[in-house]
């Protein structure tokens, strides 16, 4: 009987049993080892739009306090080692950035100069698969060179809990999906 691997991790063969005849054919066990590690995702989502909680007055200013919205969620690295984050930034966005916290001081961040009514923008962090792209009515486009490269932009968290803020410069619905990938030892 023959069976399918379906194997998306890299591996080696560790060893390999002597060949024995059953039923006619050749038989034998294969034990592999893991050179990766385990990955496993979590996936938060900030959803940013205006808040029509709270008192409302039926005056008009003219002073406007800000020009657009930000969203927090705290994330958990549970792996045990640095961990690769995927951006999702989806609808209106004007000079977006993502900025991560410990406590009180900024750990990385993410700026692009980049301005769009629509679409999607993905940042990618991990490793062999790094890109920064947008995706609008289904047309992929790098958008490499439109990065800050005074920030880190391929973002990545050691273990442990943080704070992530999304400013994606509207004021509009827009949601920012964030993938950790958190890294385990295979047995």
């Amino acid at each position: 009987m023959c069976k399918r691997l379906n194997i998306r991790d890299n591996l080696n063969i560790k060893a390999v049993s002597t060949q024995e005849l059953v039923a006619g054919t050749l038989q034998c066990q294969i034990v592999f080892q893991k050179l990766s590690l385990w990955l496993k995702t979590q996936t938060y989502t900030i959803e940013v739009n205006e808040s029509t909680l709270g008192k409302v007055y039926p005056y008009t200013y003219p002073f406007t306090y800000s020009a657009f919205y930000e969203g927090k969620i705290q994330i958990v690295n549970r792996g045990i080692f640095k961990a690769p984050l995927l951006i999702e930034m989806i609808g209106a966005v004007d000079e977006p950035e993502v900025i991560i916290r410990k406590g009180t001081r900024i750990i990385t961040m993410l700026r692009l100069f980049h301005s769009q009514s629509s679409g999607e923008i993905h940042v990618s962090a991990v490793p062999n698969k790094q890109f920064i792209r947008k995706i609008d009515n289904g047309e992929i486009v790098s958008i490499y060179g439109l990065q800050d490269f005074t920030c880190d932009n391929f973002l990545f968290v050691e273990p442990g809990e943080y704070e992530v803020e999304f400013r994606p410069g509207v004021a509009s619905l827009t949601t920012c999906r964030i993938t950790i990938y958190e890294g385990y030892l295979g047995v």
